[in-house]
């Protein structure tokens, strides 16, 4: 073909070069194939692979041959091929005479005159072929025949790589499908369990409450003087009483939460209505121990997109939980401001703070800091607030210490700006 060694060396690097950046084995191979017949100067090459059964080709990719002669699909051995898929390259040098050649006439109307056919070896085995075709009689030299072995060889690990691809590609795919199906049933457990939850916590409910208006009645002296070694006792029993209302109540809105009903109630609503019973409960809460409130809250905030209900829910816990660990006279801040979009709030306060080994679990059901007192609180405040705030679309994290005051702690939260109202269609006044 008149091709210098070095033009072989050269086009294959390129070649190789081109192949590693390819994106899909697809495009790789089309790339192989022109390449190499505008290298090589013939009028066509093309990439066959064997079929499973071992009795036929399916093309991979083509250059250089009409569509007519193609013939999409799979190809059937001719003796040519049989002989190059047993290891060793085989020229014709006449197509439309050569009896080893299947379609002599097609290959007359396609301008096909010489013909090489290479094996593509994958795995130490023959796994299909690289075919170059040239429009007039050819002699290939032993230099044509090295450059084509190398672009067979280019050609299997193309293949190769896309085959233990796919090969990895489906084994990940059943491990994602077979998490994704425990994964399922896990979800379907959790929703069993709270809706379990919900209902022995509602049933609960009711006759806890009855007991505790008994022990209320009972304390207020409404049947009868109390002996002074049995008050003690009811009084601790109402307190434990309390603790289990505090409890179920609880469990019964992360119960709904979970199971989506919060969604009911979502709407435009103001923050600053919203705030004014936290802030008067947490108000009355820091007198009582001497701590200042600080508030930084715009006046003209904008609406968010929310649960009014729950939203004072996220705030009356954060607030009284910031009063709750601080020790008197210290001091307590609430901070809210539009930022980038979104609703951008703080939560400080001067307290005992958070030590480092719980700052990753206060947002955990049940979870207490090591810091604080047994019986104090059911452990699933916090984790209520990040429910409410990532069901609004927000998220919620804390710092501990406060990075501006260097004491106590410091909860952050964002939640979403208002939903805009659509657009009323107008009426036409067309007659």
């Amino acid at each position: 073909m008149n091709k210098k060694p070095l033009d072989y060396y050269k086009a294959i690097y390129k070649l190789s070069s081109e192949a590693d950046s390819a994106v899909a084995v697809e495009s790789e191979l089309s790339a192989l194939v022109e390449n190499t017949a505008k290298t090589i100067g013939v009028k066509g090459c093309s990439i066959m692979m064997l079929t499973e059964d071992q009795k036929k080709l399916v093309r991979m990719a083509d250059y250089g041959l009409s569509k007519t002669y193609v013939r999409k699909g799979l190809a059937e051995l001719d003796t040519v091929m049989a002989e190059a898929l047993k290891g060793t390259p085989v020229i014709v040098k006449d197509a439309t005479t050569d009896p080893r050649v299947q379609y002599q006439e097609q290959a007359n109307k396609e301008g096909i005159v010489s013909m090489i056919t290479l094996p593509l070896v994958m795995g130490g085995k023959v796994a299909g072929i690289l075919r170059a075709y040239t429009d007039r009689p050819t002699e290939f030299s032993v230099h044509d025949m090295a450059f084509l072995s190398s672009v067979a060889n280019l050609g299997a690990t193309a293949i190769s790589k896309n085959q233990i691809y796919r090969t990895m590609e489906r084994y990940y795919q059943d491990i994602i499908d077979s998490k994704m199906a425990e994964l399922a049933k896990v979800e379907e457990a959790r929703d069993r369990l709270t809706k379990s939850v919900s209902i022995v916590a509602h049933d609960l409910k009711s006759p806890l409450a009855a007991i505790q208006s008994y022990f209320s009645m009972i304390l207020g002296g409404y049947v009868g003087e109390v002996p002074d070694a049995i008050r003690p006792m009811i009084e601790r029993s109402s307190i434990r009483i309390d603790g289990l209302l505090a409890m179920i109540g609880d469990l019964l809105d992360i119960s709904r939460i979970e199971m989506g009903q919060m969604a009911e109630e979502m709407e435009n609503v103001s923050l600053i209505q919203i705030l004014e019973t936290p802030l008067q409960d947490t108000q009355r809460l820091a007198e009582e121990k001497n701590i200042n409130l600080n508030k930084d809250i715009p006046a003209d905030l904008p609406e968010v997109y929310g649960s009014f209900n729950r939203l004072q829910q996220v705030f009356a816990n954060l607030l009284s939980n910031a009063v709750k660990f601080t020790p008197e006279n210290g001091s307590v801040g609430l901070i809210l401001l539009e930022e980038n979009g979104r609703i951008l709030g703080t939560v400080t306060d001067t307290g005992m703070g958070i030590p480092d080994e719980d700052i990753a679990y206060v947002f955990k059901d049940f979870y207490r800091a090591s810091n604080v007192e047994k019986g104090t609180g059911t452990g699933l405040g916090l984790s209520i607030v990040k429910r409410i705030v990532e069901a609004h679309g927000g998220g919620v994290r804390v710092e501990c210490p406060c990075p501006e005051t260097g004491k106590g702690s410091k909860f952050t939260f964002v939640l979403p700006l208002a939903v805009p109202a659509p657009a009323k269609k107008q009426k036409s006044t067309r007659q």
